[in-house]
């Protein structure tokens, strides 16, 4: 008798969980897990920005090797008294670019203080460029300009411009800026 007075007077365990507990929980977890898809989708939009960006340096070294291969056999021969020519100018204001929907050049080529610049690969060059640049980027485009840095040479800055709008808070023009010695 002892011992049933004593089971009466125990508090009874709760064995399982009520419906607020669970409900809780889960309400916990669902907002987790959206979290998380916000991050994956977040995660996606910067990893095609990244993408472009690569691109964006990939060719801004392609043109530059393309640059320097034009430059390289003038910049080598140093025959000064039969007035060499001048290895070829690729800025945009002796080659601008060609109205929408072509990609061919039209190079000018000016003469420096009496020597002429050649024109050699510049148009063909910059059409290939071009057109790579304009299939690998959206809305991509270039400037490139050009500054003396002596013996004939010329300094290049380019400048080359897309449309990246995966992201809300950055619609708009991105710019990848390099310069080509």
């Amino acid at each position: 008798m002892f011992l049933n007075q004593h089971k009466l007077t125990v508090p009874r365990r709760q064995f399982g969980i009520s419906l607020l507990e669970m409900m809780i929980s889960l309400m916990i977890l669902a907002v987790g897990l959206l979290g998380l898809a916000a991050m994956q989708s977040r995660s996606m939009m910067m990893n095609q920005s990244a993408h472009y960006r690569s691109i964006a340096a990939d060719l801004a070294a392609d043109l530059a090797d393309r640059i320097r291969a034009n430059r390289s056999p003038y910049l080598a021969s140093t025959d000064a008294a039969n007035a060499v020519p001048l290895p070829p100018s690729f800025a945009t204001d002796v080659c601008p670019k060609p109205a929408s929907g072509t990609t061919t050049f039209t190079c000018t080529q000016p003469s420096v203080g009496g020597v002429a610049r050649n024109a050699y690969n510049a148009a063909a060059d910059l059409a290939g460029w071009y057109a790579l640049l304009r299939a690998s980027l959206p809305g991509g485009d270039y400037s490139l300009t050009s500054a003396d840095a002596g013996g004939g040479a010329l300094r290049y800055t380019l400048t080359i411009t897309w449309n990246d709008d995966r992201s809300a808070s950055t619609v708009g023009a991105f710019n990848y800026i390099t310069v080509i010695e």
